[in-house]
């Protein structure tokens, strides 16, 4: 246990990772051994440059730190300047970093995307790849030498096939093309009117083009999708197969990109991935399209990722001791 008296007393430098999501925004304070001495959560991180979207980062931001630092016996987000710190934002840095800058002081600060939080956390700051499938999806990798590159996360309109907005959305296309009777009868039409409470699917159509219904909403029912996918609905099982065989995809095409090595470490992290037929399906697809991936299970969240990539800026060595110190807190939160 981090004597916090003793940290205050000698001026320890603190790190700080920050990984801001779409669905809420995580903290975390640690000292330059690994010792986390503080976590805190926020709201939302997304979406700033639409109206609200500004004062929503902020407050996120803010109630994030502001309780990492208050769990730490440490001043406010006001008071304190930390050695290092890597805010990890889903949808990069775009519209973020002057309102984090304007919040966060650090001597070395950096805003970007969540993607290498993700990894960083995953693998604990190694070279690989990590897929992301919650709200939306993404994959990405890097290599020892820093070198990086993505494929897929241009948004639920364009890409991120795997993702809960988008299984959502493929059910409800095909619950109205079950509608019109243009396809046979297959249990979605009544699966999404239940889910959503309504009598008629253009009711919940003309909610979401008018804003009534928000994209997080419509993503939730992707959880009724798989229950109804184990449950035996051939239909959603064959587009949860479609969506992890563009995911598995995308590992094989970033892996010869990258030019990794005859084996390299694959993580996948995002609610997608807590569903059971996801995880099968997954895991088939990527040995037959990606046979030299090597399917690994997350060693941290994307927070600590996040730190990790904070103690790199600042030049601190990840040592055995340090991922230990980190190891032990993450086992004490399972």
């Amino acid at each position: 246990m981090t004597d916090q008296s003793k940290l205050k007393s000698s001026k320890a430098k603190i790190f700080l990772g920050v990984d801001g999501g779409q669905s809420h925004t995580e903290a975390i304070i640690a000292d330059e051994h690994g010792n986390v001495l503080g976590r805190g959560t926020g709201g939302a991180s997304n979406h700033t440059e639409i109206p609200g979207g500004r004062e929503r980062l902020q407050n996120a931001i803010r109630d994030s730190v502001d309780e990492a630092l208050k769990a730490a016996n440490l001043p406010s987000i006001d008071e304190t300047v930390f050695a290092s710190a890597y805010c990890g934002m889903t949808g990069g840095a775009i519209y973020k970093k002057e309102i984090i800058g304007a919040l966060v002081k650090a001597e070395k600060l950096l805003v970007g995307h969540d993607a290498p939080t993700a990894l960083f956390g995953a693998t604990a700051g190694k070279a690989g790849i990590v897929v992301i499938a919650g709200t939306g999806s993404i994959v990405y990798g890097e290599t020892a030498t820093r070198e990086n590159a993505q494929v897929g996360g241009l948004g639920y309109l364009f890409s991120d096939e795997g993702s809960g907005f988008w299984l959502a959305a493929q059910v409800i296309r095909l619950a109205i093309k079950e509608q019109d009777g243009l396809i046979a009868p297959c249990g979605l039409q009544q699966l999404v009117l239940n889910f959503f409470n309504c009598s008629r699917i253009r009711d919940l159509t003309d909610d979401f083009y008018n804003g009534r219904v928000s994209r997080d909403r419509i993503a939730k029912l992707a959880e009724a999708a798989h229950q109804a996918a184990e449950n035996g609905n051939e239909t959603i099982r064959g587009q949860i197969r479609y969506g992890c065989d563009v995911l598995a995809e995308s590992v094989k095409t970033l892996g010869e990109k990258l030019d990794f090595p005859i084996k390299f470490p694959v993580a996948s992290i995002g609610g997608m991935f807590r569903a059971r037929l996801m995880n099968k399906y997954f895991e088939t697809a990527l040995a037959e399209k990606a046979p030299n991936a090597e399917f690994i299970k997350p060693r941290f969240n994307p927070a600590i990722g996040a730190l990790l990539i904070a103690y790199r800026q600042a030049g601190v060595k990840t040592s055995q001791k340090l991922m230990r110190n980190l190891d032990e807190k993450f086992k004490n939160d399972e």
